[in-house]
């Protein structure tokens, strides 16, 4: 009877230590990189962009195209002074307003905050004008606009954001875009920048027309092929990204898990850490 007792014992104790393995796994090389979210940068309340040129829906024939925005209330050309700009990599060149023409990696602008300071040297005032580098084809074309930390980080608040249509030579809606519908814009990381290993990497976007959740739209970035779904529109920071080329997708993606179609909603950096 003794005998029988141990044996119930040694069949409950190793069942228990069979179940908890199955559904607990070790993972013999798990992941070293972390996504994790901060907090975002305080943000003047009195920025306002707005494109000037061109003109929405307007048909262009020239080869050549610029685009000319008005931004208020943000001095460009200047380093922004928070703690982040130590903690990660910091432009010297300031601040600066991100033009996105379609899907091309964005133009920077800069110049000196000085130049924009209106006649009572109080208030930020400056027009920005730059050529388009990219040759764009006849039809549709895409311009959207937002001013960024000289770390990186884009604004986010109420009339920080501009966008609209223009085409080139023809009318031709031959892109899938819905300026109306959800659609995510990557900002950071940037392949023309060189990252520290030992620092952490910014992760931004910026977001129309949607609000993210843990039940609705989500963000999902694959680093080098590993997932992570993200809930809330704020900066990241990515830590253990090692030395080298990296591969960086974002998706804006529905409660399905499922791609939100347009063409922004998909897009894939590579990115250097040194």
């Amino acid at each position: 009877m003794e005998s029988m007792k141990i044996l119930v014992l040694f069949s409950l104790l190793f069942g228990t230590l069979g179940f908890s393995a199955e559904f607990q796994p070790r993972q013999a090389n798990p992941s070293m990189v972390r996504i994790v979210p901060v907090r975002p940068t305080p943000e003047p309340d009195n920025v306002r962009l707005t494109l000037t040129f061109p003109k929405e829906g307007q048909v262009l024939y020239s080869s050549g195209v610029d685009v000319q925005a008005q931004l208020v209330g943000f001095p460009t050309g200047t380093n922004s002074d928070f703690d982040r700009a130590k903690e990660i990599y910091n432009d010297p060149r300031g601040q600066s307003l991100l033009i996105f023409v379609d899907n091309f990696h964005p133009i920077e602008i800069y110049k000196s905050f000085v130049d924009s300071l209106d006649q009572s040297n109080l208030f930020f005032n400056i027009t920005l004008t730059t050529s388009i580098p990219y040759r764009l084809k006849n039809g549709m074309h895409v311009i959207r606009a937002f001013p960024d930390r000289s770390f990186g980080e884009s604004l986010k608040g109420p009339g920080n954001y501009a966008a609209r249509i223009f085409y080139v030579g023809e009318r031709k809606n031959n892109l899938d875009v819905d300026l109306n519908g959800p659609y995510l814009t990557y900002n950071e990381p940037l392949e023309t920048l060189r990252y520290e290993a030992d620092k952490p990497i910014l992760l931004d976007f910026y977001l129309s027309n949607v609000q993210l959740s843990k039940d609705g739209f989500k963000v999902r970035v694959t680093i080098n092929g590993e997932q992570r779904i993200l809930t809330q529109w704020v900066p990241y920071y990515v830590y253990g990204v090692d030395k080298g080329k990296h591969t960086i997708q974002l998706e804006l993606i529905d409660e399905k898990n499922e791609v939100v179609p347009g063409l922004f909603n998909s897009v894939t950096r590579k990115i250097t850490v040194d």
